[in-house]
């Protein structure tokens, strides 16, 4: 009978010791393959550069500078606007900003032929590979937040930085453009730099962990349970915190300077919220100046694709009307641009 009961602890210590085995197993199994997954979020195999402006007729030179807070190599170009007379010019310079594991060119939303048509309206165009991304020093790919520090290195550089057109004036007049997550991290930037003196944000999101969180499992290719973990892993071990990219936070901050946002009426991606809570947020401050454009039928980032001849027309128009009222276009105007 004793022999009986102490075969029957046993077998419970080793069941009891089955179970934690499992369960560690189990646990280290979880970590191991958020850690992974999170790697794959904060990194992905830059984007090869296939398409230079010269393939669209314009000069070009080779740039690279650091961002601002951190010190992150990243190179680009820097194009020239072409005058009235056919002359170069960066006295108006639009920084162009990409979306997330694209390039400089970024071809899913054709950003090289949009820079190369604003170049041709006047605008020299100064395109970039954020950090992470293209040509640029490997660093993790925050989602729009510390990608705020390479726009603002760009804005150094064509302030104080060697340009390669010495014969050219340093440029008087800087305007941003930023597409999707390049669109978010431009937010930041202008909402903190003064000298960004216009701001065209398309497909911006106004919080990102909303649209990380349903695209995570689908992308990963992983239950839904390991979206916390995954997560988790990408805060403590990249400082990638989706939960922290909230430019709606942010945004009130650009007025006085104009605003002009965009969204896709089809946008599959982002919330079509995100267009409305951005604007609302935009206005509350006095003295704002924002316009928005839902692009019907148009999915995420598109519009430029579908809507190619009004999309550059607004975008010339708005940019040279916020030149040439020196920060200070009045509204009433600046919604005729839109409409």
């Amino acid at each position: 009978m004793l022999e009986r009961k102490h075969e029957s602890r046993r077998t419970a210590r080793r069941a009891a010791m089955w179970a934690l085995g499992a369960t560690g197993v189990g646990l280290a199994a979880y970590l191991g393959v958020s850690a992974y997954a999170a790697r794959k979020l904060a990194f992905s195999k830059p984007l090869a550069i296939e398409q230079t402006p010269a393939d669209f007729g314009l000069d070009f030179r080779d740039v690279s500078f650091i961002s601002r807070d951190d010190g992150i190599l990243l190179r680009g170009w820097l194009i020239p606007g072409i005058g009235a007379g056919g002359q170069q010019t960066l006295e108006r310079t639009i920084v162009a900003v990409h979306g997330a594991w694209q390039n400089r060119t970024d071809p899913a939303i054709g950003l090289l032929a949009l820079c190369c048509a604003l170049a041709r309206a006047g605008f020299a165009v100064l395109a970039f590979d954020m950090r992470g991304h293209g040509e640029s020093q490997i660093a993790p790919c925050t989602l729009g937040y510390s990608e705020q520090s390479d726009i603002l290195g760009a804005v150094d550089f064509l302030r104080e930085g060697a340009l390669p057109y010495p014969e050219l004036e340093r440029p008087e007049w800087i305007g941003g453009y930023g597409i999707s997550m390049g669109a978010s991290a431009l937010l930041y930037a202008a909402a903190t730099e003064p000298a960004i003196r216009a701001v065209i944000s398309d497909s911006a999101y106004d919080e990102m962990a909303p649209t990380v969180e349903r695209e995570l499992p689908l992308r990963s290719k992983l239950p839904r349970f390991f979206t916390p973990g995954i997560l988790r892993a990408a805060r403590i071990l990249y400082q990638l915190d989706v939960a922290a990219v909230r430019p709606v936070e942010v945004v009130a901050a650009i007025a006085p300077r104009p605003l002009l946002l965009i969204q896709g009426g089809a946008d599959a991606m982002n919330p079509a919220a995100s267009l409305t809570n951005l604007a609302r947020a935009a206005e509350s401050s006095p003295g704002a100046h924002v316009v928005t454009w839902r692009a019907p039928n148009v999915p995420h980032a598109q519009a430029f694709h579908q809507e190619t001849e009004a999309y550059v027309s607004l975008l010339i128009a708005f940019f040279a009307n916020a030149s040439h009222h020196n920060i200070r276009p009045v509204a009433a105007h600046a919604d005729r641009i839109a409409g």
